[in-house]
């Protein structure tokens, strides 16, 4: 079999960072569960399965650990390792099979495991491999991270990735270019529905998922559906096939999948609360909300923290926003749908922790703030807790000079990659240890402000020249915006906002320099 063993390489993967995987979410999902979090400060932390290395190289960045991945990939090895040549960080990257990588006599023992979506698109025997890796490498305490396909939200797309996968070996597929292939695939499955297929009838879900099928990016679907291996199973599944790992599942990393209120009706939270065993009650879970993804936490021993100690360890946790307050929605939107929270809890909490400048504030501080005296202080948890499974805060450390200047470094580096290319859409903050998604306009006004360029004049002016020098134009509701004037007030309109709410918060996360640099802000939080 070909070095690939089935895995289709001839696009490259998809450029996305998982917050998730960030150890201090991590650290966070634990103590969502009650579990101590049993992760240094510094962690010796695996990637197996890094894709283009954005997300490890972002962690790496941000934190004092240890990074280690492998990806058999070359090409994105390759890739990621050019983030890696820009940070300086300590990470350390290998285009090793699992088998290669498993096998490599200098692996230290690790404080976290993780890859994401790779246990859906590999053999038997590579998962099998992973779970040895796991075992043998995952130090007691430790925290592995699985996210992948799951039943039954994925049951009715089965037949359609057959379809495709028939087209791709059958019918031309294999005398294509790679585009040309997967855009064959799509034709053709779409071609049998339109046929009178009493599959796509009988089944609407289906129908709805190869109309949305086209509308996504092409490298995706490569990766998704074009493997040679696919594998689904359900959560019990995941769970025994774990066991010799010796793994405890402890929850969700997406902190509002474990919120039952986010996502279940009336009649479902009733109907789970009546389930002892943790197994069943997981996947019955699934079912009422038809999971077709799942990012579990499973731990090497998890040891239960006590009421107090429980408490204490949320009192000295320290948070900061990701997005500016005014982005920030007051319906929040999850598996049942929106949820509106209320306004006289949820605004306090939002005003408090926009306060000066979006300074990073302990929960200690919260639970005494004047504002927020009124709360029960399982209120202000509650919240920080909805907030940060939204994406919209999250935990904030006091970074080393080493770390802030490993960001600086990463971020100079995709800045000036944002001027030949779209395909990075994070930064990464020295104050949340991770990557934080800013706009490609975004990302060129922070590079203009870098410049000196702070009025709103000069930033509209940035980005006009940027655009006007590769004959390009903003898009509005999906149509290219043909007129300058129109192009300058769309521009300008931005700057202003920038100016007014995004440059604080970046500030504050330590992404661009602010006037007075240095850990006064988190000192404050002491």
């Amino acid at each position: 079999m070909a070095w690939s063993y089935g895995y289709f390489t001839e696009l490259n993967y998809t450029h996305g960072y998982y917050p998730e995987m960030n150890p201090a979410m991590l650290r966070l999902a634990c103590l969502c569960n009650a579990v101590e979090p049993q992760l240094p400060d510094a962690p010796s932390y695996l990637e197996l399965g890094f894709g283009q290395g954005v997300t490890i190289n972002m962690l790496a960045a941000a934190s004092s650990g240890s990074y280690w991945g492998a990806d058999f990939n070359p090409a994105q090895t390759v890739e990621a390792r050019k983030l890696a040549d820009a940070s300086r960080a300590d990470i350390r990257l290998f285009d090793d099979s699992f088998e290669e990588f498993a096998s490599r006599k200098d692996l230290p023992d690790f404080d976290v495991i993780a890859l994401h979506g790779i246990w859906s698109w590999i053999s038997e025997k590579n998962r099998k491999i992973i779970t040895d890796i796991i075992r043998r490498k995952l130090r007691p305490g430790g925290i592995a991270y699985i996210s992948y396909n799951c039943l039954p939200g994925w049951a009715p797309v089965i037949p359609i990735r057959q379809l495709m996968s028939l087209y791709q070996d059958y019918g031309g597929g294999k005398m294509s270019r790679p585009i040309e292939m997967i855009e064959g695939a799509v034709q053709f499955a779409g071609e049998i529905a339109k046929a009178g297929s009493f599959y796509f009838r009988d089944n609407p879900f289906a129908r709805h998922h190869l109309d949305q099928l086209t509308k996504q990016g092409r490298n995706y679907l490569a990766h998704e559906y074009m493997n040679a291996d696919w594998h689904l199973e359900h959560f019990s599944d995941m769970v025994r096939s774990l066991d010799d790992a010796k793994l405890t599942y402890v929850g969700s990393a997406r902190l509002l999948d474990g919120i039952d209120a986010f996502q279940l009706n009336e009649e479902g939270i009733k109907f789970v609360s009546q389930i002892g065993h943790p197994i069943m009650r997981e996947t019955v879970r699934d079912y009422l909300v038809n999971r077709r993804f799942r990012t579990d936490i499973f731990v090497k021993g998890p040891q239960m923290l006590p009421g107090r100690e429980h408490r204490d360890a949320w009192h000295a946790l320290t948070f900061v926003l990701t997005t500016p307050s005014i982005d920030i929605p007051k319906k929040i939107s999850c598996g049942r749908g929106e949820v509106e929270l209320p306004a006289e809890k949820y605004d306090l909490i939002l005003e408090v922790l926009s306060d000066d400048d979006y300074r990073p504030k302990r929960v200690k501080e919260l639970l005494k703030h004047d504002k927020l005296r009124k709360l029960k202080p399982q209120d202000v948890v509650d919240y920080l807790t909805i907030l940060t499974g939204a994406g919209f805060a999250a935990p904030a450390q006091i970074p080393s000079e080493k770390v802030k200047e490993q960001c600086r470094a990463l971020n100079r580096h995709i800045l000036q990659r944002a001027l030949v290319s779209m395909d990075l859409h994070h930064m990464v903050s020295p104050v949340t240890g991770g990557g934080i998604g800013l706009t490609h306009m975004t990302q060129l006004f922070v590079l203009a402000s870098s410049e000196g360029k702070a009025s709103a004049a000069a930033l509209v002016s940035y980005v006009w020249d940027f655009l006007d020098s590769l004959d390009e134009r903003l898009v509005r509701d999906g149509k290219k915006i043909e007129s300058k004037d129109e192009n300058l007030k769309e521009i300008r309109a931005s700057a202003n906002k920038f100016r007014k709410f995004g440059r604080p918060l970046l500030e504050a996360l330590q992404i661009i320099e602010s006037p007075s640099a240095g850990d006064s802000s988190m000192a404050a939080a002491e």
